[in-house]
């Protein structure tokens, strides 16, 4: 095996290692809405009864996780199956969720082998691309969630790729491999009907430069029958779009609903005033990329762009195209048709009131495969082959510092049952609590280590309604009340307060609850923060240079939220926090 072969088959280990370790992280407790839903439909399964009552997702995944997990829970309790439990279905979503996720990093080394010409070609920047894919904290977490984001991530990509494939040669084997993952995208989830774009522009594409009637016609019932066998796939993995029509399309018309604002939760008022593509550039890519990757990817973006469009000839220029090309001015084809697949996607999903990380999970790879794009333009640069050298580790290096510390998270007990423990030890038994509702699970959660020790302790934290607060002055005066008796106050996650402090105007009093708790005018004071990161260097420091806390809200609260504690100093009454809130 070549040495290169050999260093991916490294990178490809390492990067497996990182998505399946901790796939058990948070059990038994449900901390993702969307994989408990999911599991929830899975447990629901038997062998007279498949149908998940649950349609926000095809069933694909559901199926998948259900029949391989029944098989393989049989073999370990030695008994046949039936139903899986709800750990069971959490385990077989996330295992395959790791696996698409490991597998996704070898796509992307594939697609960026296509872009690089010969002439260019340097085995570096392969094996960057796929490191720094191997090493994108938003893959790594999406890797742990039991949800689609994994396997659509996979399905793009290797749509993109076996599309450029056909730009070489329009064979039916290509066609039926395309239209193949068309079909298990869109049993997983129906929104993925974007990723027919690559595929029926590479069509026309190659229907524009045919010569002849016969192979224009040919090509034309080739996309006939790849459109027909992914409509087959998509039902045959997926058959209660049809059998429960009804309440799929109810579920997808609330979904699109919710997704361009006409109905508003109360889960999406982070996205209220926020600006398109400008939200995305500040609030996902640089978290769920890494700043390193982002930055690099960023600007090969722009790169591939200003060289498709002026063709500076202080550029070298690509000269060998690959095997099968008929036409050298192709020569950039595939690279346009890489940058406008990417383009349409993001694109597509960047004007969507809702602005969820989880929509930009399948183009995360594209940034790696433009970094690298960009390295293998310019390490060429430098004439010493020892500052090449060191331009080659210094960008490994950056790129992966961020999932190693992304993965920390699961290297590690869930954060909510670390601050659980310290609350079993530290806050004494009986006291009153004022909490925020909203959190799938409510702090403390029952710890393993205590769960002897905690016969006798009581401790029922009010899960207060802070939505309603501004909406409600009857919430507004059970809010005096509580923090009158409370002698603690948790702060669960950053869910709420980051959302309306920045509209003040829009809620002003929960975001004067927020800015005087924590000036210390409320009469509590900080007592113990859980941060989900290695404290490297000191606290502050360590927050500054690695929070995510400002990232999109559903990026942290679900695996790693910031947990803070308040205790109550100065013991005011119900009309001198009425005055506070009035100043």
């Amino acid at each position: 095996m070549k040495k290169n072969n050999w260093t991916l088959l490294i990178i490809l280990i390492a990067s497996a290692f990182l998505r399946f370790y901790g796939l058990n992280w948070g059990l038994p407790y449900p901390f993702h809405p969307d994989e408990r839903n999911m599991a929830d439909a899975i447990t629901r399964f038997s062998s007279s009864n498949l149908d998940p009552k649950f349609y926000a997702y095809g069933q694909f995944p559901l199926y998948l996780a259900y029949f391989t997990g029944k098989f393989f829970f049989s073999i370990i309790e030695k008994q046949n199956l039936d139903r899986l439990t709800f750990i069971q279905a959490i385990l077989s979503l996330r295992f395959w969720s790791a696996l698409f996720s490991t597998a996704t990093i070898y796509v992307a080394y594939l697609i960026s082998k296509k872009l690089f010409s010969k002439k260019l070609f340097t085995v570096y920047c392969l094996l960057f691309t796929a490191t720094a894919v191997a090493f994108t904290p938003g893959l790594i977490q999406s890797a742990h969630f039991g949800t689609t984001e994994s396997i659509l991530t996979f399905c793009f990509l290797i749509i993109t790729y076996l599309s450029l494939k056909i730009l070489e040669k329009s064979t039916l084997k290509k066609f039926f491999l395309t239209a193949f993952f068309l079909g298990i995208a869109l049993s997983s989830k129906i929104s993925a009907a974007i990723f027919v774009f690559p595929f029926t522009l590479v069509c026309l594409w190659q229907l524009k430069t045919q010569n002849g009637i016969k192979k224009k016609l040919r090509l034309v019932l080739k996309f006939i029958f790849a459109l027909s066998v992914t409509l087959s796939l998509t039902l045959v993995f997926s058959p209660y779009l049809v059998l429960a029509y009804k309440e799929s399309r109810g579920t997808l018309l609330y979904e699109i609903s919710v997704a361009q604002g006409k109905s508003q939760v109360f889960y999406t008022r982070q996205f209220i005033n926020t600006v398109p593509i400008l939200f995305q550039l500040q609030k996902i890519f640089p978290y769920a990329l890494g700043w390193p990757t982002f930055i690099l990817g960023f600007l090969g973006f722009l790169f591939i762009i200003l060289q498709l469009i002026k063709k500076n000839k202080n550029y070298p220029q690509i000269t060998n195209y690959p095997a099968g090309w008929r036409d050298p001015a192709k020569g950039d084809g595939q690279l346009l048709i890489t940058l406008i697949s990417f383009l349409v996607y993001f694109l597509s999903n960047a004007f969507l009131f809702t602005k969820w990380t989880r929509f930009m999970t399948p183009i995360f790879p594209f940034f790696s495969i433009f970094a690298a794009y960009l390295i293998n333009r310019i390490i060429f640069l430098p004439k010493s082959k020892k500052l090449l050298t060191a331009y080659c580790l210094l960008f490994t290096a950056v790129s992966i510092v961020p999932g190693l510390l992304f993965s920390s998270i699961y290297f590690k007990p869930d954060i909510r049952l670390t601050a659980s423990e310290w609350i079993y030890q530290n806050i004494p038994s009986g006291s009153y609590v004022l909490s925020e509702t909203a959190n799938v699970v409510d702090i403390p959660i029952l710890s393993p280590n205590y769960q002897l020790l905690i016969t006798n302790y009581f401790l029922n934290p009010v899960s207060f309604d802070f939505y309603s607060l501004d909406e409600n002055p009857k919430v507004f005066e059970r809010l005096l009340n509580e923090l009158e008796k409370s002698d603690y106050i948790f702060i669960p996650s950053r869910r709420l307060f980051v959302n309306q402090l920045r509209l003040p105007k829009r809620y002003p009093l929960t975001a004067k609850y927020y800015q005087l708790l924590f000036s210390g005018k409320l009469g509590f004071k900080e007592i113990k923060t859980f941060p989900p990161f290695p404290q490297l260097l000191n606290y502050s420091i360590t927050q500054l240079l690695f929070s995510d806390e400002r990232s999109e809200e559903t990026f942290t609260v679900f695996d790693h939220p910031v947990i803070r504690i308040y205790k109550k100093i100065i013991p005011y009454n119900k009309s001198d926090y009425e005055k506070l809130f009035k100043i």
